[in-house]
């Protein structure tokens, strides 16, 4: 038995060193969230902007080279709930009057449910009180710590360790080129690749028709946390804003106004909170295949263009 255990130990040791275990989580290297490793070797206070959103606001801005001090906190995925919980973390890294954006994507007024992966992705930061994502966080703490229970999955990285075969390849690395590889049949086709996978994960047969009863629960919900989110800014002297950012035409053209009333902006009416709405969903100069890297995320150039139209549009100045 005991060697049992210390075979375990010593597989466990092994996979935590492989690419796939260290890809669970964010920010192992404490960059990307003021947290109080990242404060013990960073003197700046007094950020002017943080960014919270799911996979759209994650590739919508890019702040480096411009004269802002700003941070980009949100991830693909990420629920409002969890935007909620960061900024309560780390608010105090606004200056007084600093910004939030709060990124409005079509879905965000309807809620999901997590799971173990989503709890595990924020183990490595450095919180020191409630987790980010508490659901399951117990689960995520015991595969974080023994993850051969993981099966198939650690043992195969485990494999491609041991045999040097592994390739640390970011799956998105099409994002930080200046093009977008696909054609317009392509990018149609992506597009409706976002829209079925949307209604299947959010059981919707019809975008224009009523929201279905467990998405009207949802709806209750996250105009809750909505709610409470902008509250907690205006409380302590923050801005919250609203950013509905722009996609391509391909995808675009899919969003019926029946569609962004029934999932937009009805939401954020129900809210009914004053908060600076800067909606970028009907520019056409920011709807061009090339500043995106499919139908739905923009890439390097695009992100460049967008995030100083937003910072032109806020009159961000120093504070």
């Amino acid at each position: 038995m005991a060697n049992i255990f210390l075979d375990v130990i010593t597989l466990g040791f092994l996979i935590r060193r492989t690419q796939w275990y260290k890809s669970l989580f964010l920010d192992e290297n404490h960059t990307i969230y003021p947290d109080n490793t990242w404060y013990r070797s960073h003197a700046e206070r007094d950020f002017q902007l943080v960014v919270l959103g799911s996979s759209g606001a994650k590739w919508a801005f890019d702040f480096s080279d411009l004269p802002v001090k700003a941070m980009n906190w949100a991830q693909q995925p990420q629920t409002l709930v969890e935007d909620f919980n960061l900024l309560r973390c780390y608010h105090s890294i606004l200056c007084k009057g600093g910004n939030v954006i709060i990124t409005i994507m079509p879905f965000t007024g309807l809620n999901k449910e997590t799971g173990l992966m989503d709890a595990m992705k924020y183990l490595k930061i450095d919180t020191q009180g409630e987790p980010i994502q508490p659901y399951l966080y117990k689960k995520a703490c015991r595969y974080a710590n023994y993850p051969i229970l993981f099966g198939k999955s650690a043992i195969k990285a485990l494999i491609k360790f041991i045999l040097r075969r592994e390739k640390n390849i970011d799956r998105f690395a099409e994002a930080m080129v200046h093009v977008n590889a696909m054609n317009a049949e392509q990018l149609d086709r992506d597009a409706k690749r976002w829209i079925d996978g949307w209604k299947r994960q959010f059981s919707i047969a019809d975008f224009d028709a009523p929201l279905t009863p467990q998405n009207m629960k949802g709806r209750e919900y996250r105009v809750s946390v909505m709610r409470n989110l902008v509250d907690f800014c205006v409380e302590r002297g923050y801005r919250p804003v609203y950013v509905i950012p722009p996609v391509t035409k391909h995808l675009a053209k899919c969003y019926t106004r029946t569609f962004e009333q029934n999932y937009i902006y009805s939401y954020l009416k129900e809210v009914n909170r004053e908060v600076l709405t800067l909606d970028y969903s009907k520019e056409s100069d920011l709807q061009k295949d090339e500043l995106y890297f499919n139908s739905f995320f923009l890439n390097t150039m695009g992100r460049k263009i967008f995030t100083k139209r937003v910072l032109d549009d806020l009159h961000l100045v120093e504070c």
